[in-house]
């Protein structure tokens, strides 16, 4: 393969090498996966990879901030624009199928799953940069409804941490469970189902 001499080809030969990694991840797990099978899966040596990344660590956090971190950016967006709790979970309920079938997320979250305790550094930077994110956003969504009367919860963490649990099971139910499946998980009528289910239990 050619050499990367401009920064536009360099994009693009760090955006294979990150398609290719978290290929390998999700295959053979973070502990089983090699720098070199990544490689040559992106049709490069092993040296040109080492260019780009350090380390197996090092490839799987770019990985994490460019597959993760900009849906959790989304989501705290949508957050703030929301001012209305039931407003923000109709925009959370459009958004979260196609951020669960069209992203690889799930493929994400099956690594981390699958083989934690061989990486805790990485889990715990995944942990503290997407999860914790996420969990005060809703946590302060939460807190704001109850503020304005609309909600009522005695603990507005836990209640955010409810909120997340569909998302987890959606992303973990897509690549471990529906692989050969004839029927695929109704990801757009189960968020409906969750929202109502929510507003029932928050409501004032």
């Amino acid at each position: 393969m050619r050499r990367a001499n401009t920064d536009a080809a360099k994009d693009l030969r760090r955006n294979q090498f990150l398609e290719a990694g978290l290929q390998e991840f999700f295959e053979r797990g973070f502990s089983l996966a090699k720098m070199e099978n990544i490689a040559r899966r992106a049709g490069v040596s092993k040296g040109t990879l080492y260019l780009y990344f350090d380390s197996k660590q090092d490839l799987f956090m770019a990985i994490v901030s460019s597959v993760a971190v900009p849906r959790v950016e989304m989501l705290e967006g949508i957050l703030r624009q929301a001012n209305d709790f039931e407003l923000a979970l109709d925009l959370l309920v459009n958004a979260l199928p196609m951020m669960i079938q069209d992203s690889k997320l799930p493929m994400l979250a099956k690594v981390l799953i699958g083989d934690a305790f061989a990486f805790p550094e990485v889990v715990k930077r995944y942990r503290q940069d997407v999860i914790e994110r996420a969990l005060a956003s809703l946590t302060d969504l939460i807190q704001r409804g109850c503020e304005s009367g609309q909600l009522h919860t005695d603990n507005p963490h836990n209640a955010a941490r409810l909120m997340v649990a569909p998302v987890i099971f959606s992303a973990i139910w897509t690549v471990v469970f529906e692989q050969g499946a004839e029927q695929k998980l109704d990801l757009t009528s189960l968020f409906q189902t969750h929202k109502s289910m929510l507003l029932k239990a928050l409501r004032k």
